[in-house]
């Protein structure tokens, strides 16, 4: 395929036209299956899985928006998501949008295949209020200090096309590809589409976990590349340019291949230590706190490491004073630290918080 940064790159079609020996990524391969499978054990013991995952789906939103130089912190996130969205900083926005968008394609993916509307509706819940939806104009990729285009992607009228070879790909289950290698060849095609004017990489991003999520690899949305992407970011644009320029399949599958394993493994040893902590705050919650024990405030307590008593009383369905003394007691007794933020009382599970920030 030939390549010049200044035109339109005639992007080749799904599957790719290329040489590799999936025997050179049988250990990888078999390392991550090994690690997703206890993942996916992990995930099926939580009582509630999607609102107990619902932080580490945060940690995931700021990483993703951190390679979007949009940056802020998990604790800031799961502060302000408390607040009404007037008073939340627009950084903060952008991830909240990003968790929803997570979230929100993970249950549309119950009734939607995936591919072209499902990638619709996560731009959507992504960009929120502002133009969302297929570019309809040519953008470009220029380096952000000189200037320098670095990729012009398809042009706009070959965007449909494209997402329908990509959708039919992703779908193609007789080609006898591994489905973790499909998942990074249809992550790099995604980003050389480069369908929208903003968003391309975030929605990029929450794609390949949806994949592994279609093809039974995972069954809830809870292994995420960013934080790896962003460890190693210089070197995932590098082995992406390579693809385009040289056709190098092969650094760029092995590079992602060892990103599922790492995140999968910290998922699991992240998510093994949160079960010990909400097995442990039940017990003694329960023995220390008995007059207010609840199964459902526990897991509040986890879905919600930073909560205030009006989120804390919707969520139990109790009256605000009565969220108060419960959230007093529980910081009387140790459980959660308060802090005060402008007119709003706030109660840290501090403990989660140091697993998230692990």
């Amino acid at each position: 395929m030939s390549f010049s940064a200044t035109h339109p790159f005639e992007l080749p079609e799904l599957p790719p036209q290329i040489k590799y020996d999936e025997k050179s990524f049988t250990k990888w391969l078999l390392k991550i299956r090994t690690e997703l499978g206890e993942l996916k054990g992990y995930s099926f013991a939580l009582p509630n899985p999607m609102l107990l995952l619902s932080p580490a789906i945060i940690k995931e939103s700021v990483a993703s928006s951190e390679i979007e130089n949009i940056n802020t912190t998990v604790e800031k996130v799961l502060e302000q998501q408390l607040f009404p969205e007037g008073e939340q900083k627009m950084e903060n926005k952008e991830v909240l949008h990003y968790k929803n968008a997570i979230i929100g394609g993970f249950e549309q993916m119950k009734n939607v295949p995936l591919g072209n509307r499902l990638i619709l509706g996560i731009h959507k819940q992504l960009l929120h209020e502002r133009s969302y939806g297929y570019r309809k104009t040519q953008n470009r990729i220029e380096n952000s200090v000189t200037n320098e285009v670095l990729y012009t992607p398809p042009s706009a009228n070959d965007i449909h096309r494209l997402i329908g070879n990509w959708e039919k790909y992703v779908h193609d289950s007789d080609d006898e590809v591994d489905p973790l290698i499909k998942c990074a060849i249809a992550h790099y095609q995604f980003e050389a589409i480069h369908p929208f004017g903003d968003g391309n990489g975030r929605t990029g991003r929450i794609l390949m976990v949806l994949y592994l999520v279609h093809v039974r690899l995972l069954h809830y949305p809870i292994l995420y590349l960013s934080g790896y992407i962003n460890r190693n970011r210089s070197k995932y644009y590098k082995l992406l340019r390579g693809i385009t320029t040289k056709n190098n399949w092969n650094d760029f599958i092995e590079y992602m291949l060892k990103g599922f394993y790492l995140q999968a493994k910290e998922t699991k040893e992240q998510l093994f230590k949160v079960m010990e902590l909400l097995t442990v705050y039940r017990e003694k919650i329960k023995k220390d706190c008995p007059n207010i024990y609840s199964a459902d405030l526990v897991e509040i307590l986890f879905s919600f490491p930073i909560i205030t008593p009006v989120r804390l009383g919707s969520l139990l369905n109790i009256h605000y004073t009565t969220a108060t003394r419960y959230l007093k007691q529980l910081n009387e007794k140790k459980f959660l630290e308060h802090r005060q933020v402008g007119k709003y009382q706030l109660y840290i599970n501090k403990k989660l918080m140091s697993i998230l920030k692990g």
